[in-house]
Order: structure tokens, then sequence, then C-alpha cells
């Protein structure tokens, strides 16, 4: 794995170099994650398409983020929109629904991490993102060439589940993809941690700081609540990729001879 920087885009990285049961490692340069890239421009959209070879951008976000910041797509560059969540089930909290979002997030039993946990639960069992994941995937067997970059806002969360269902389907162990997850930027903490602890100031609440803290940062509880959502309905993963996305074993094997690599 490995963290890339381009300016104004949050918490990006290559899952190059991931293991999978069978001795093989995701291949670099292929499968990049992040946030969104309404903020892009010049020399940082140029390296993005020549640079890191992005060749079709997947969109994950929902309607209203995609209204009030639409990406930057680089010429020659293919763009996808396939939302995972509705606008209602957003997470995503900016500076007009912040105080209002916090204060109901905070009512919620368990707190801030049950509340997270039962979007990443949806993210796996209804319809809108079984539709996404499995565009997703039809995506990357498209894709014979360049790297296919995916995308929320923030680049955690609904990108982290789209994340692991590439992943799982790859071959990729849990551990491995809860570690992949988990694996932020430096940066990104950084940035997180002061904006948490001015909300904390400004609201005069820890409880308000230490709930923004979890909904922008990856939390190990959250992607468990995605596979434990898997197990309960499919049994497993696998059965997840092939039921419930209707991927068939052929294309499991077509993405892996297309995404996997010798050591």
């Amino acid at each position: 794995m490995a963290n890339i920087t381009v300016k104004h885009i949050a918490n990006m990285r290559d899952l190059g170099g991931l293991p999978t049961a069978d001795g093989k490692v995701v291949a670099p340069g292929r499968l990049v994650r992040g946030g969104h890239l309404h903020k892009i421009k010049g020399k940082d959209a140029e390296k993005f398409r020549k640079e890191l070879g992005v060749a079709h951008i997947i969109d994950l976000r929902s309607p209203s983020e995609l209204e009030e910041k639409p990406d930057v797509v680089p010429e020659g560059i293919k763009y996808s929109y396939f939302p995972s969540l509705t606008n209602e089930q957003n997470p995503s909290i900016n500076k007009h629904n912040r105080t209002s979002e916090l204060k109901r997030i905070m009512k919620t039993e368990g707190g801030a991490i049950a509340y997270l946990s039962n979007i990443y639960r949806l993210l796996i069992s209804q319809e809108l993102s079984i539709k996404s994941h499995r565009n997703v995937l039809l995506s990357l067997l498209e894709q014979e060439e360049g790297a296919i970059y995916w995308h929320c806002t923030q680049g955690k969360d609904r990108t982290g589940v789209a994340a692991a269902v590439i992943l799982m389907a790859l071959g990729v162990s849990r551990e491995d993809i809860i570690q992949e997850y988990v694996n932020e930027k430096r940066s990104l903490i950084f940035r997180n941690n002061i904006l948490t602890t001015l909300v904390g100031i400004v609201l005069f609440n820890r409880k308000a700081k230490t709930s923004l803290s979890v909904l922008m940062n990856a939390k190990r509880p959250c992607i468990e609540a995605a596979f434990d959502e898997m197990e309960k309905i499919y049994g497993d993963g696998e059965t997840y990729i092939r039921e419930a996305l209707g991927i068939t074993d052929e294309q499991i094997e077509k993405l892996r001879s297309m995404y996997l690599v010798k050591c």
C-alpha cells in the first residue's frame, strides 16, 4: 500500500501490495481510493491523469454532495456516478448542519460509534448500496488499463466499504482489509484532530468533540459492523459477492487475473 499526495485530495492511497490467500498481491497503480475531486486543478489534475494514470473516476457520494461540490474531471478520464447512500442517510457533516447533526448523533443510543456502525450496516444490506458495489466491480472488469479511482467526500466511509468489497473479491483477508481501512494518512488525522478540537471549544461540549472525531476518523468497530452485517445475512464475504452482487465465479477469476500480481 502507498499513500499518494495530490493537493486538495484527502486520504488518497493506492491499494497495491496487499497480500491475498493464494500468495499474490494487489497490483500497484491500479486501485486507488480517496476523497472528492472538487478542488483539483492545473498541475494537480495533470498529475492525477498522467503520473497516477487514473483512467476512470467513480463517485459514490449522495446527490446533494454532488450538487454542492461536483468533481473536477480531467480531460480524457471516464467518470461514473454510483451513489451508495441517499441524502437522508449521508453521514457527511458540513458547516451548515454541524451543530444540529452532532446533537442528533449524540442522542443516539451508543453514541457516534453506534450511529456510524448502523450506516456501515446499511452500506452492506440496502439495495442502493448493493447496486453501487456491483457497478464498481463491473467497472473494474471493464478497465483493462490504467487506474480506477473511487471516492466519497472524505474518502473514509463509503469509499472504505467499497474498498473492502473490492479486496474481498480479490481474496484479501478480513484482517488485512481492516488494517487497510484504518490506515488513514497522518496529514488527514492531524487536520481532523484540529477541527474536532475547535468544534469542542466552539460548542463547549466534550461529547460533541468526541462524536465528531469518531465521524471523521476511521474506527475499527465501524468496518467490523459491515463485516458482521455481511456474515449475518449471507454467511460470508464470498457469498455476499456472488449472491448479493451477482458476480460470477468467472468474473471473480477475471478480476483476480487483472488486479493481482505475483510477489
